[in-house]
């Protein structure tokens, strides 16, 4: 009767720490920035930081264009230009980091400190183009460079 217990403890415990291990390593946030060095890990984050991404609109009379810069060293420049209706431009450039925030790289985490974190997700290129939804507004951004 012993042995028969023991015997099934031993396995009820293999099972919970390879239930364990397991779970660790999905909820563990950062893996797949930090650590993944996977061929499609590095062929989209290369093909997202080959070029400047613009998108522009008119909106209440005024001109828009926003420049999208992301390097590989997780960091990045957000430029929104406007152009108003008297001609006169106004430029801010915003510094950001960013990271992917999901294993499949279709969401990206983008931390502009004190001014907050935007989230661009759908995240889908091809085409010279990237689509997705930036803070629930949908975009679609061009390569220029």
């Amino acid at each position: 009767m012993k042995t028969k217990l023991m015997k099934y403890f031993g396995i009820v415990a293999l099972l919970t720490i390879m239930t364990s291990l397991t779970s660790c390593e999905v909820s563990f946030g950062s893996w797949y920035d930090d650590d993944d060095y996977s061929e499609y890990y590095y062929r989209t984050t290369q093909e997202l930081c080959s070029r400047t991404w613009q998108d522009s609109w008119t909106q209440d009379g005024k001109y828009y264009t926003q420049l999208l810069d992301f390097y590989e060293d997780r960091t990045g420049t957000d430029i929104m230009r406007v152009e108003h209706r008297n001609g006169y431009v106004t430029e801010d450039r915003y510094e950001f980091k960013w990271k992917w925030d999901n294993s499949s790289q279709t969401c990206i985490r983008m931390s502009y400190g004190s001014y907050g974190t935007s989230y661009f997700e759908d995240v889908w290129m091809g085409s010279n183009t990237l689509r997705g939804i930036l803070d629930d507004v949908d975009v679609k951004f061009t390569g220029i460079r």
